[in-house]
């Protein structure tokens, strides 16, 4: 997730430097913008205000980073929400086969001890 800032408040400005440091990069290289008042930009806008904003004022760090991932993850395509799902499945699956896997190991197993118990 890549963000640029573009606030008129020098204290929102400093204060999401700080809670974002690894993820602000410039406005061309930006997934979205960051500000705190509606701006007419060609790049989704995410807007921390007192009213009628994605996230009001005041906020806490953790309650940033939430509504930050929830505004990426809608403005993910519908592409990348399959892919993210289909991995998803691919795991479930991988679990499933190695359950059943297991369990036929140990049935295999315990037939070869009985076989030879006798």
């Amino acid at each position: 997730m890549k963000i640029a800032l573009a606030c008129k408040s020098l204290l929102l400005t400093k204060s999401l430097e700080v809670f974002l440091k690894n993820s602000i990069s410039s406005y061309k290289k930006s997934d979205f913008v960051i500000s705190d008042r509606k701006l007419d930009i060609d790049k989704p806008l995410f807007v921390i205000s007192q009213n009628d904003s994605n996230l009001r004022v005041p906020f806490s760090h953790s309650s940033l980073m939430i509504e930050l991932d929830k505004f990426y993850n809608d403005l993910k395509s519908p592409k990348e929400k399959n892919e993210m799902h289909k991995n998803d499945s691919m795991e479930i699956l991988k679990d499933k086969i190695d359950l059943l896997t297991t369990k036929f190991k140990d049935d295999l197993l315990q037939t070869i001890q009985e076989h030879y118990e006798k």
